[in-house]
């Protein structure tokens, strides 16, 4: 699908198509371990190529575990997601 063919209004303040999906799981032990679902975005108003590409990463039975990152290919915004998910479970669970 040609996205650019369909201009966002005023009003549309987001506008991202997805990309991928995909679940991890994290493990450090000593019970701090979670299950993440992962959603990859193209941002279709990007002001530039380093926000090009968004990923989110949410705990699929805690959905206070949240992870965002940008990167310019769907590969580093993957990556970054996948850092700052680790970051984000270690501080929950106090570590």
């Amino acid at each position: 699908m040609d996205w650019s063919r369909i201009p966002p209004s005023e009003n549309v303040v987001e506008f991202a198509a997805l990309v991928g999906e995909a679940e991890f799981v994290l493990d450090f032990g000593d019970d701090v371990q979670s299950v993440f679902v992962m959603r990859i975005f193209e941002d279709l108003r990007a002001s530039g190529p380093a926000t090009r590409f968004f990923a989110r990463a949410t705990g699929k039975d805690a959905a206070e575990l949240q992870a965002v990152a940008n990167g310019e290919t769907p590969e580093e915004a993957s990556a970054a997601c996948l850092r700052e998910a680790g970051v984000s479970l270690r501080r929950a669970r106090g570590r």
